[in-house]
């Protein structure tokens, strides 16, 4: 991670609580997948735990979850649900001596430097150990995509509109991204890649949707009078389209182990 991309990650450290409020999480059989069938006592490292939607599901099956991450107030209120965090760069946070049988995170390698991080994964795990990385992504309906699309296009100066795709995306290069991690991650020692995906459906109402735009980076990072002449015709534009819609999400898992 350079200096801006660590600026762009601590932005999230003012919007903990609307973050905490409106991410959505992550579908039971994919936490079942991460963890496996014994999930009790399993040493758990979440890496950029944020405020610990994915540590606090892992904890509840019994996994002993500890969690790493830059921002204190997203820390904070992993705490303040129990999770253990330690405030640090992964890429250089203190492991003292500590392994763990499963390496998570969730929604966040993307803001890690990834060869420095993957090979250091590689090295906490203890013998079948596994790095499970996972995103989530919602893909708006057909009609209100191309409204959004225009919107952001309307609004948007083109500079500021190459660096703010969550509002209106797509998705259609995350199998590619994916494909990358996974290639990064057998260079790094693991010797299996595994991808899973999991989808299920969340409703969004108007106010909801803005609310949790309002705690993605892209957005918190523009000019505040930009972002909210932006975030009107946003609303404006779901008004139009019914005030609300289902979102179908899709969590992809890669799954890597250093096995044969």
């Amino acid at each position: 991670m350079d200096d801006l991309d660590r600026s762009r990650a601590l932005l999230f450290d003012g919007e903990a609580e609307r973050y905490d409020r409106t991410r959505p999480g992550y579908p039971e059989e994919l936490v079942d997948a991460v963890l496996g069938p014994a999930p009790q006592g399993l040493r758990v490292l979440d890496v950029a735990c944020g405020t610990g939607i994915a540590a606090r599901a892992m904890a509840r099956r019994g996994a002993e979850v500890l969690g790493v991450d830059l921002s204190p107030n997203m820390a904070a209120i992993a705490r303040r649900h129990g999770i253990p965090v330690e405030v640090a760069r992964f890429e250089t946070w203190d492991d003292a001596g500590r392994r763990f049988d499963r390496i998570t995170c969730g929604q966040a390698w993307h803001w890690l430097d990834r060869t420095a991080s993957a090979a250091r994964c590689a090295g906490l795990l203890d013998g079948d150990g596994r790095l499970c990385i996972f995103w989530s992504s919602g893909q708006h309906p057909d009609d209100l995509h191309e409204a959004l699309v225009e919107v952001y296009a309307r609004t948007l100066p083109a500079d500021v509109l190459a660096n703010t795709s969550y509002g209106a995306a797509r998705g259609d290069d995350l199998a590619a991204n994916h494909a990358l991690v996974a290639a990064e991650l057998r260079g790094a020692g693991f010797t299996a890649v595994d991808v899973a995906e999991f989808t299920w459906t969340r409703r969004y109402t108007r106010d909801l949707w803005l609310d949790q735009v309002r705690s993605h980076s892209d957005h918190i990072a523009l000019p505040p009078d930009l972002r909210e002449r932006l975030l009107a015709e946003v609303g404006a534009t779901i008004d139009g389209h019914g005030g609300g819609f289902e979102m179908p999400h899709a969590a992809t898992l890669l799954t890597a182990t250093r096995g044969g």
